[in-house]
Order: structure tokens, then C-alpha cells, then sequence
């Protein structure tokens, strides 16, 4: 039961892609604040409004206005300020990581920000089910003196700064009262962000208004008078919404997104952010043999024609890839992509050297919520079909329904819906190929794999990029997966919005907080 409900914490990042998605808070205006407001349309209300507990993807647009994080993701990629002005690695090793909070900082309701605040605010984060939990549970916290905190890692991470920004949560700093209150977490603010949570103007599973922070320290950086998140669950609604005004941004599918074209106050941004296919659970072959066998897992790899299944899945709005990163990312190997070409042939040929010239059966389990996740698993069927292979389908209502498949180790392989990755390959490949990562249920190892791993661990800035495509060769080499499509986030928005981009090397949109109008 625990590694049930861990896992569908974990993959709560990925699942809040497919979605698309009182008292306590203060609503205090804030001089200087911007004229125009800022609607945004979402397909589901949040879990929740608790840090510690909240799916991440699009779900943040309900975080960033009202929590402020230690760092920040500029729109090159790199980490920038945020509560803390200075930060990096203390030594060598990439385990000693040092933040300094910038002089002024304040809560929502007036209560100056200190180092022990933010310990605190850790502490109480890695007690939460939200999916970046995992990542700060190893870490210890220290306070050499009111403005600094030094986090100590086990082991090496080459990006430890990334957890601090908004894409994991946990640097989303909590007030004293919030801590104090923590049931109120779940339907107010007590951040630092800057604007603050209204409950009185919202209506919860409808519409979440925030409103200017008085106390936060930039004022010149409150751009809207007001942000307005508003649930509407089907997509088609939102796209005559937003061509008629009543919202400023919304997440697409490939189906709605050409329906704005033509509108020249609309405009589209799509980027590839997660790869699609299917994760070879099974890799020391204790449901199915054969695919512990790595020649087995090649013939797979070979018979798939990505290109045809991108096309007719998902139109312009994917990529054929061969390896578990897209490009854009860190991991992206162009060496990888040319491993695999659409050879049936080649196929046959490997797994009649294995031993299974007459085939063999893998069951399969995916969600069958998600209709591009079903269009794709069953196109590969087809394929892998020809080669002999036969994949036995178990398909799920509900992420719930195919977490509970997941666990129960009677599938050989799955699919996650609607795909998995979106991140520097330090945090895309842990949770499918280490020994203890959320999604390998089996606990394979592989040693291939796990001295890439720690190559890139202990790699620095210069090393860094090497290392992660040559951890994307190891997992293509090894077959370690079988890969399908790129598939992209598309967003749709009005161009009076300005700085409404994907970060390099990121799958989610800059905060709402740095757009603005013209």
C-alpha cells in the first residue's frame, strides 16, 4: 500500500500533464501593480493549494503567483534569483549546495524570512505526497547564520539548484502560520510570492483569484492587478473563450490548436517535452524471459516504424525518437537516434538468435484515459505483431486503476500517459532506470547504466552535457526501453502576453509572474 501511494505521488508531475491542467490568505493590494489582469484557463481544479502536496506541470499557474521560490528558471535555461540572491556548490563533489536569502525578504503577512524559516519549510515539505518530495527526503539542512542554508546531499547531484526553483516545489517557501495551520495549506497561501491568494473573490473548482502582495520586494515585478485561474474542463470551451477574451492562455491538444489559426490575436508555442512509448519493466526477464535477453529488446526497438506512428498519433505535434530525451534537452543524443532504424528484418533476425524465432507474448499495461497513449500502444501492437511479438493490452479507466496494474509486477512493460521526461537527464532517467527509482517496480539494474549515472552525478559544468547524451547512449545501446514519440505541451495565448516561453532545456512555461502585456 505505502509503495503504492508513493508511486502516485511521484508521478504526479506526469499526470498533471495529461490534465492540462478559507482564511488565511491575505488580499492586501499592492502599489505599483500592473492595470491589466491576467486570465488563465486550466482543464482541472488543484489537489490542492498545499506546496507539499500539489501535482506540478500546468498545475503550477496555481502556485507561482502566491509562492515565491529560492530560485528561479530563466528563460536560457539557467537558474535565476529568487528569494535567495547567491547560491552554488560548496567544494567539490556536487554535494554541498549554499543559498543566501536576499536582505528584505518578507512573507505575505509581514514576517521577515530567515534561514531557519526556510529549514522549517523543507522539513514540512518532505512529509507531503507532492511528486518532488522524493528528491529533498535524502537531504539534511543547515543554518550557519540567519541569511544562509547550506543543503547536504548523500550523494552527488549535478543540478542541485533546480530543486529549488518552481518546477519541484520544494523551494516554495511557507510562512511560520502556514506551518502552524497546516490543514489551511489546502485552501489558502502563506507564501511569499508576488501576489496572494483571495478566497474571498474565488470560488474553489471554479476560479482562484490572486491579488498584489503589499510585502513582496519587488514591486516593479507585480505586472497584473489581478490573476485569475479558471477550471473549465473541457478543452473546446476554452478555445471559444479564449477567442472571444475571456482568458489570455490555455493548454491545447493537437485536436483544438489549428482551430486558431487564422485569429491574429492568438498565437500557438508548442516544444517536445515528454517521449512516449513504452518502459521495458521487465529487463532481467522474471514475467517474460525473452526480455531479459538484450537482443530481445533490440528486435523490439527495430521493428517499430516511429516515423508512420508519430504521423498518425500525433500529427505536427510530435517527434520520432529513438531514445528517452528529445531535443532540446541535455540528454539528447543525435549518435543515439540513428541506433534503431525501421528494420523488420533485423528483427526477426535477433530474435530467432535468442531463441524466439516463434515469438513471444508481453503483457502490456497503459491508461486508457488518454486517447493518443491508446492510439500509440495500439500502433505498436500492430507492429511488433509483424515480427512475431504479441503484446497482450491490460488497459486502465484511470491513473489510479493503472497504477494499481503497475504494482502488481504482472506486466512486462507499460505505458505512462501521457509520457515521461521534460527534465536535465540527471532527474528525466531516475525514476525509470535506477534501482530504486519510482517506475522500475522490478528493481533491475544495470551496470552500463549505473556507471553512466554516476558519471554525470559527479560531472561539472563543462563535463555535464557529454555525460548526459552518453547516459541517453547507454539506455538506447542496452535497449534498455523502447521509445516511440516526442510529444509536444502546446499552449495557446493571446499576443498582448508577452514572455510567455518554454525555458531551454524545460517542458514548463516560465512563471505566469514574468509575463506581462503590452
Amino acid at each position: 500500500m505505502k509503495r503504492t501511494t508513493a508511486l502516485q505521488a511521484s508521478l504526479g508531475v506526469v499526470a498533471s500533464l495529461a490534465l492540462a491542467a478559507c482564511g488565511g490568505g491575505q488580499s492586501n493590494s499592492a502599489g505599483g501593480a500592473g492595470s491589466a489582469n491576467l486570465t488563465i484557463a486550466l482543464s482541472s481544479a488543484p489537489n490542492s493549494l498545499d506546496p507539499a502536496q500539489i501535482a506540478v506541470g500546468p498545475f503550477l499557474n496555481y502556485m507561482d503567483p502566491a509562492y515565491a521560490t529560492l530560485l528561479t528558471r530563466k528563460a536560457d535555461g539557467t537558474l535565476g534569483a529568487g528569494l535567495a540572491d547567491k547560491w552554488g556548490y560548496v567544494g567539490k563533489g556536487n554535494t554541498k549546495f549554499e543559498l543566501h536569502l536576499r536582505k528584505g525578504v518578507k512573507f505575505a503577512d509581514g514576517t521577515p524570512i530567515t534561514a531557519t524559516h526556510v529549514v522549517n519549510s523543507f522539513k514540512y515539505f518532505v512529509k507531503g505526497s507532492g511528486p518532488g518530495g522524493a528528491w529533498f527526503r535524502p537531504l539534511t539542512f543547515a543554518t550557519p547564520d540567519r541569511s544562509t542554508v547550506v543543503v547536504s546531499s548523500p550523494t552527488p547531484n549535478p543540478d542541485m539548484g533546480a530543486l529549488f526553483t518552481p518546477a519541484f516545489v520544494g523551494g516554495a517557501i511557507i510562512s511560520p502560520e502556514g506551518l502552524k495551520n497546516p490543514k489551511k495549506l489546502a485552501s489558502a497561501t502563506f507564501g511569499a510570492g508576488p501576489y496572494v491568494y483571495s478566497p474571498q473573490q474565488s470560488v474553489s473548482g471554479d476560479h482562484y483569484v490572486y491579488t498584489p502582495n503589499k510585502n513582496y520586494f519587488d514591486k516593479s515585478a507585480i505586472h497584473f492587478k489581478k490573476i485569475t485561474v479558471r477550471v473549465m474542463p473541457n478543452v473546446n470551451s476554452q478555445v471559444q473563450a479564449l477567442k472571444s477574451g475571456q482568458i489570455d492562455l490555455m493548454y491545447g491538444t493537437p485536436d483544438v490548436a489549428p482551430t486558431i489559426n487564422g485569429t491574429k490575436s492568438l498565437t500557438t508555442l508548442k516544444k517536445p517535452t515528454t517521449w512516449a512509448g513504452l518502459f521495458l519493466l521487465d529487463r532481467e526477464g522474471t514475467v517474460v524471459k525473452g526480455l531479459g535477453d538484450e537482443r530481445v529488446r533490440q528486435a523490439l526497438n527495430f521493428a517499430i516504424d516511429r516515423t508512420a506512428i508519430t504521423k498518425a498519433v500525433y500529427g505536427r505535434y510530435g517527434t520520432p525518437v529513438s531514445q528517452p530525451a528529445m531535443p532540446g534537452y541535455d540528454g539528447y543524443s543525435p549518435a543515439a537516434e540513428k541506433t534503431y532504424r525501421h528494420d523488420p528484418a533485423e528483427a526477426r533476425k535477433l530474435l530467432k538468435a535468442a531463441g524466439y524465432g516463434n515469438g513471444l507474448t508481453i503483457p502490456v499495461n497503459y491508461g486508457s484515459f488518454d486517447p493518443s497513449t491508446t492510439k500509440m500502444v495500439q500502433a505498436v501492437q500492430d507492429q511488433l505483431a509483424e515480427v512475431g511479438v504479441k503484446l497482450k493490452l491490460r488497459a486502465a479507466t484511470n491513473f489510479g486503476a493503472w497504477i494499481n496494474d503497475l504494482v502488481s509486477k504482472k506486466y512486462a512493460a507499460t505505458v505512462l500517459s501521457p509520457g515521461s521526461g521534460g527534465d536535465s537527464n540527471f532527474y528525466a532517467q531516475q525514476a525509470g532506470f535506477t534501482k530504486t527509482g519510482i517506475m522500475n517496480v522490478f528493481g533491475v539494474t544495470d551496470p552500463d547504466f549505473d556507471a553512466a549515472y554516476t558519471r554525470l552525478a559527479k560531472s561539472n559544468p563543462t563535463s555535464s552535457g557529454a555525460a548526459a547524451k552518453q547516459l541517453s547512449d547507454v539506455i538506447v545501446r542496452n535497449a534498455l526501453a523502447l521509445p516511440v514519440s516526442g510529444t509536444d505541451t502546446i499552449v495557446l495565448y493571446n499576443t498582448k502576453l508577452h514572455g510567455v516561453v518554454f525555458p531551454k532545456g524545460g517542458s514548463q512555461l516560465v512563471s505566469n509572474t514574468t509575463w506581462t502585456t503590452r
